[in-house]
């Protein structure tokens, strides 16, 4: 008994010992971790956060081709940018941001998800089980031997797909690969055309260089299948799956659509980078809506489908969660509005339901003819930013002190002068149409959305007049 008990107080005291000794040379000898391949270990304290930026600048150079010029504002004192240049750079901290995702997520530990999800508000947070549904979609990436590609070469793959999405950004990356050939204006597509020059001249990229050759042709092969980020929030109509259905991907490479569609929901997640170690923005609303668009991929695995198909399919889904019918057409139309909104509940349908009533007879018809469409019946590209020109109306405090007075007014404010741009953009489809100016003026000054007339650029961006 005795025995025992002296026992159990050398173990406290060499416990205690080696505690101090390790905190005393903390600084000077910093321990060495060597991860299990493919599990990672979390990084949550600042210091360990540093090393690890660094490790990634390191390992993946073209990541500094973020680092721009001009300082941003935004929040986010303690942002992976700021930490390492001393200034904030929205590119750069999105890209980290998107790779400690990742981390987070294939590391799959109780901790991991509490720090993924430490700054989503209370009732939003991502559940425990759904966290768990993205570490195991990472997990069977890794040991799914896709071409032979080792779980370590399968992470390190992901990681660099994360990192090319964003630096075709950077001005550099378009002065290299402008020289090859490289000229389109929408960044998906220069994405693809970079990819192109890769493939033939891999040396342009460290990053991607040090790649195996099926991790290469894996990312080439998975360029520009399409916006996941516009199916999810039905921001065209069934043709927003048109590059996937040609690819024929989901039918005859599904393991490569399922790395594609992870990667994106790691590019997600990394969004709004105003916090380094959690995930504002991947709340539980926002897994459910990728996961559904990623089963709408999905239906194109059977080659007998259409985009048509796959387009239904999303819509049901969408419509089943504000209780609206998918059948119907101006229940189309409002499911449609609801996901570029981002509504997600049968409240939220009915209080949509109720605000869209409010327009006049005449602009109901012009905002259904204009969102209603079918296969085959669009024309030109689906436009940029045209639900953030709704989202910056729903989430302006001056438009009213509830959410549904807000809803309201984004109904009233936006969709009309939607429909009529859409409408006009029909004499000239060919310009790529995007909303970016219009979207801005929703947030400061919604008001002029009543009032001025609108002019389509010849670059295709929308100005009030």
């Amino acid at each position: 008994m005795q025995s025992s008990k002296f026992g159990r107080i050398l173990s406290i005291i060499i416990l205690a010992s080696f505690c101090l000794s390790a905190c005393k040379c903390q600084q000077k000898n910093p321990p060495i971790q060597v991860p299990t391949p493919p599990v990672l270990q979390a990084l949550p304290v600042l210091s360990e956060g540093m090393q690890w930026v660094k490790k990634m600048l390191s390992q993946y150079p073209e990541l500094a081709w973020l680092k721009k010029t001009e300082v941003h504002t935004e929040e986010g004192k303690e942002s992976y940018s700021k930490l390492i240049y001393g200034q904030k750079f929205v590119d750069f901290d999105h890209s980290l941001m998107s790779l400690y995702c990742l981390k987070l997520i294939l590391d799959g530990r109780e901790a991991s998800y509490q720090e993924f999800t430490a700054a989503q508000p209370q009732n939003l947070k991502l559940s425990r089980e759904s966290f768990e549904a993205l570490h195991e979609q990472g997990m069977n990436l890794l040991k799914a031997n896709y071409q032979n590609i080792s779980s370590a070469e399968m992470q390190k793959t992901m990681e660099v797909a994360i990192i090319l999405k964003d630096i075709i950004k950077s001005e550099k990356a378009r002065a290299i690969f402008q020289k090859y050939g490289a000229h389109a204006t929408d960044q998906e597509d220069f994405h693809a055309e970079a990819m192109g020059i890769l493939k033939i001249n891999p040396r342009l990229s460290r990053t991607f260089s040090q790649l195996s050759y099926s991790g290469k042709q894996l990312l080439i092969k998975i360029a520009n299948l399409g916006s996941y980020e516009q199916i999810t929030h039905l921001e065209g109509g069934p043709s927003v799956f048109g590059k996937l259905k040609m690819s024929s991907i989901a039918a005859t490479d599904p393991i490569a659509l399922s790395f594609d569609l992870f990667i994106h929901t790691c590019d997600f997640a990394g969004l709004g980078h105003v916090n380094q170690t959690s995930s504002t923005v991947y709340t539980q609303q926002a897994h459910l809506a990728i996961q559904a668009m990623g089963e709408a991929c999905r239906v194109l695995s059977d080659p007998t489908k259409t985009e048509a198909d796959a387009y239904d399919a999303y819509i049901a889904v969408r419509a089943s969660w504000l209780g609206l019918n998918p059948y119907d057409r101006d229940d189309r139309v409002l499911t449609r509005i609801g996901a570029m909104l981002r509504l997600f509940t049968p409240e939220e349908g009915d209080a949509l339901k109720k605000a869209i009533h409010q327009l006049s007879m005449e602009e109901l018809e012009q905002i259904i003819a204009q969102l209603d469409v079918r296969l085959g019946e669009e024309i030109g590209r689906t436009p940029t930013a045209m639900p953030d020109v709704l989202v910056n109306l729903y989430n302006n405090k001056g438009l009213g002190e509830t959410s549904t007075e807000r809803l309201s007014q984004a109904v009233i404010r936006g969709l009309p002068f939607i429909a009529k741009v859409l409408e006009q953009h029909k004499q000239n489809p060919a310009v790529p149409l995007n909303f970016n100016e219009v979207a801005v003026i929703a947030k400061s000054t919604p008001d002029l959305l009543l009032i001025n007339g609108f002019q389509i650029e010849p670059n295709g961006s929308v100005v009030l007049q």
